[in-house]
């Protein structure tokens, strides 16, 4: 309810002004469980300034996960065996990262404001660094930089972590729209930023930004803080349950 009525303050308050947009979450914190299997995340927004918005202007959104750290290997072949060879790691890199807009991002806004706002996982500020600084084989200033950032966005595109989602708009009576983004069951655990971004003709008119968290509940909250907060004490209760699980199967197999 309360989305609602700022929505409907925001537009009786704007009528005369430029165009802008704004936006709110139905939910701000997304609860993640041992049954998690995904989530919806709805945006409720309103355009103003702009009679009969549909198809008069674009609108893009963008669900950002905070930076993590990720691993990529190139399998090499050595002799007769293919190997996993040399680790370089994308240093920073948001851990989801979905948009959604009313058609493709290159026919809404410009280049650059594309590489300014991050629009598009092509132009996300990915940062490649090799761990084995020996390693003349594959040096990353020689271009392979670029070989292994592209390496690093199929495979997570593949996760279903970088999505590019167009049509996904659905406007409303007047200036209000939805816009549905479907959270994969693998999204990782942080706080995130949703930015929206209005466009008419390759001109933003109006930009807006909600915060939402994503975290662990119950027992899963639990055994994540004792990972991250005591790694060494989660170590050690990792060996001892796998202890006792083996203590109690080789009891039941015995019988």
């Amino acid at each position: 309810m309360r989305v609602f009525i700022a929505i409907l303050a925001f537009l009786s308050t704007a009528q005369a002004q430029a165009a802008d947009i704004a936006i709110a979450l139905t939910d701000e914190l997304i609860k993640v469980d041992t049954s998690f299997s995904g989530a919806r995340l709805v945006l409720f927004g309103a355009v103003t300034g702009v009679e009969n918005p549909e198809g008069a202007v674009d609108i893009v959104s963008v669900v950002r996960g905070p930076d993590t750290r990720f691993d990529v290997r190139r399998i090499e072949k050595r002799n007769l065996i293919w190997m996993p060879g040399e680790t370089y790691t994308v240093e920073r890199a948001p851990g989801l990262y979905l948009t959604t807009a009313t058609k493709r991002l290159t026919d809404i806004a410009p280049l650059p404001d594309q590489d300014a706002y991050n629009l598009g996982a092509d132009f996300l500020d990915i940062e490649m660094a090799d761990d084995a600084p020996d390693n003349e084989a594959l040096p990353l200033q020689d271009g392979h930089a670029e070989l292994f950032k592209n390496a690093f966005l199929t495979e997570i595109e593949d996760r279903g972590l970088y999505q590019d989602n167009v049509d996904g708009v659905d406007f409303k009576k007047g200036g209000l729209f939805t816009i549905n983004v479907n959270l994969p069951a693998n999204t990782p655990v942080g706080d995130y930023e949703v930015s929206v971004y209005l466009y008419r003709n390759g001109t933003m008119l109006g930009q807006d930004m909600a915060r939402l968290a994503v975290n662990k509940v119950g027992i899963e909250r639990r055994i994540y803080e004792l990972a991250h907060n005591r790694p060494v004490s989660y170590g050690v209760f990792c060996v001892a349950l796998s202890l006792f699980a083996g203590w109690i199967a080789g009891l039941a197999f015995r019988k």
